[in-house]
């Protein structure tokens, strides 16, 4: 039998602190375009909810997001500030809309108030890095809170398509039974696009969902809406 010690049940605790939907930095008013591919039909039903967050996970998070997390993190526990900034302005460098771009300055704002909320001390990491980015200041998190690379990456991508699976739920008329069953069948493939995203090179960063981008963009212009993206 397993023996779980006091450490291990730290780093759990922590984990599900930072993954926990209730984290107070507004992730939840935002659908990443989602909204719009509902409002205009593109996804009707469950089944097309599931394909959409599916290869928004896949093609967009699963080889910009994660990649770059992984190095934000390693960068963070060197104190390589110069190359925690690197990978944060790549980062906003491939926000292909205005909507995508204040999501993740704002998110990441919020996610710099957390921090301090935490721990006044976290103020000398922060004052190293310019419009931070959620993915740069969640790894932050993970590495202040003790919480290995891997698993602080499937925090965050579950988080990710947790906040997804919520954004449909408010948008369509899909039932709690049917968004569980949407979060049971990307389970494993949150797992393969953190696989992936360990093994990715530089290079092969990057991400060209023309949907996606077309969605964030037109939403910027829709008449009525739930959500800020």
């Amino acid at each position: 039998m397993a023996i779980i010690t006091n450490s291990n049940q730290q780093s759990l605790l922590a984990l599900l602190h930072l993954s926990s939907p209730a984290l107070p930095v507004g992730a939840f008013a935002y659908s990443q375009g989602l909204e719009y591919a509902l409002d205009s039909d593109w996804c009707k039903n469950a089944d097309d909810v599931k394909s959409w967050i599916h290869d928004s996970l896949q093609f967009a998070l699963g080889q910009l997001d994660l990649p770059i997390y992984l190095r934000c993190f390693e960068a963070w526990q060197q104190q390589d500030y110069a190359s925690v900034n690197k990978w944060n302005e790549t980062l906003l460098s491939f926000r292909e809309t205005k909507e995508l771009y204040l999501e993740d300055i704002q998110v990441g704002s919020a996610y710099g108030q957390w921090h301090l909320g935490q721990d006044p001390e976290r103020e000398l990491y922060l004052k190293h890095i310019d419009r931070p980015t959620v993915v740069t200041l969640n790894a932050l998190a993970a590495v202040l809170s003790g919480i290995d690379k891997q698993t602080g990456l499937l925090g965050f991508a579950w988080s990710w398509v947790e906040n997804q699976v919520t954004c449909a739920s408010k948008a369509l008329p899909l039932g709690q039974t049917q968004a569980q069953q949407i979060l049971k069948h990307l389970i494993p493939h949150i797992a393969n696009a953190c696989e992936r995203a360990s093994d990715m090179q530089d290079d092969d960063l990057g991400t060209g969902l023309m949907g996606l981008a077309m969605a964030s963009a037109l939403h910027e212009q829709q008449y009525s809406r739930l959500f800020r993206s």
